[in-house]
């Protein structure tokens, strides 16, 4: 099989501050994912989760997606959610896609709250935050945010955000873009769990980036 490329993205529960309930943390809601070979979508997925810790939706959470709360009771387990992302990730084959790095730390923060392995590399070195990317070929002071970018190509007609996989897509068609305009994707250096720390000691970014993935 050909290396593909994964857009995903997820929707999370949200509150405004003062509503938030104890002990609260965003929980994925929805997913989509689109998958990328030779420049073409071939598959895409997307499906309500149902929310365990904190099951009643917010206002918030309702206004900004338009997912309503019968919405997410018929929604799949997160168990399920997560046989899906493994069914469609191939180690070493498979890169990574989104916009900024909060889908993948909330992953993470779902994975560790339902005690279930984290289902993608550890190190996260097939992962690549497109608005990073965006950022740096561009030349902008500050990431952009994903409309901003559909903006700036003129995408935004018919383009509905706040829902999984049109912020997959919507991913999808400002890196074909950049392409367009000449940007490389360049994996990032690899980097072995047999590493030690004395040997990172002696490369910072890649220290930093360590401790940014595991938190």
């Amino acid at each position: 099989m050909e290396n593909q490329f994964i857009f995903i993205d997820f929707e999370f529960t949200t509150f405004e501050r003062n509503e938030a309930p104890k002990g609260f943390f965003h929980e994925v809601i929805e997913i989509g994912m689109a998958a990328m070979r030779e420049d073409t979508i071939m598959n895409t997925y997307s499906s309500l989760v149902a929310p365990v810790f904190f099951p009643e939706l917010g206002e918030k959470c309702m206004s900004l997606t338009g997912i309503t709360q019968n919405d997410v009771i018929e929604g799949i387990k997160f168990t399920q959610m997560i046989d899906v992302l493994l069914a469609w990730y191939i180690p070493g084959q498979t890169t990574l896609v989104t916009w900024g790095d909060l889908d993948i730390k909330g992953l993470r923060r779902n994975c560790r709250e339902h005690k279930v392995k984290f289902p993608f590399s550890v190190m996260l070195d097939d992962w690549l935050d497109l608005s990073k990317a965006y950022q740096a070929h561009y030349g902008h002071r500050n990431t952009p945010g994903l409309w901003y970018a559909l903006q700036t190509y003129g995408l935004t007609e018919g383009a509905q955000s706040h829902r999984a996989l049109e912020d997959a897509l919507a991913t999808y068609k400002v890196l074909q873009r950049m392409l367009e305009d000449e940007w490389v994707y360049t994996p990032p250096q690899k980097v072995s769990m047999q590493t030690s720390i004395a040997d990172l000691m002696g490369h910072s970014d890649l220290l930093q980036k360590l401790k940014e993935q595991l938190v």
